[in-house]
């Protein structure tokens, strides 16, 4: 159901409610219809209104942290992969392939993390051949002098 026609219905059933206790109004005795009567009503939909706000209020509370964790995952993924380019550029010329096999690796992982929600696939993530073949230039480079 989309969204507009959610909004729809509970716009329907609102005004509803609304004519349905104008009718019951004239039909309710009149020792229904009292002070202490409408006070007990008032306390009733304030609770009510209390605990929506409250459930409302976690709701966003969880939606935020959610985001935050993924946010802060995906700063944490750019850091390392421009550090770890940073590091094979002062390496040196021989690190040249490393780091643009590497760039051609960062395109369909991003499309991966961008997409994950779509991707009907449950599989964990495996290194692709690309990926592996790039970790294992890593692991071969042999260093030329102590810095």
């Amino acid at each position: 159901m989309n969204t507009l026609a959610l909004s729809c219905l509970i716009f329907v059933l609102t005004l509803g409610g609304i004519l349905l206790g104008a009718l019951l109004r004239r039909a309710l005795p009149e020792h229904h219809l009292s002070e202490d009567s409408q006070d007990v009503v008032r306390l009733g939909v304030g609770l009510i209104a209390t605990i929506a706000a409250l459930v409302l209020g976690l709701l966003i509370a969880a939606a935020k942290t959610s985001f935050d964790t993924q946010s802060t995952q995906i700063t944490q993924i750019t850091a390392d992969i421009i550090l770890l380019d940073n590091l094979l550029a002062e390496y040196g010329p021989e690190a040249r392939p490393i780091r643009e096999q590497m760039r051609s690796i960062i395109s369909p992982l991003a499309d991966r993390l961008w997409r994950e929600k779509q991707a009907s696939t449950t599989a964990p993530f495996e290194f692709s051949a690309t990926g592996e073949k790039a970790y294992l230039a890593i692991q071969a480079l042999s260093p030329q002098n102590d810095l």
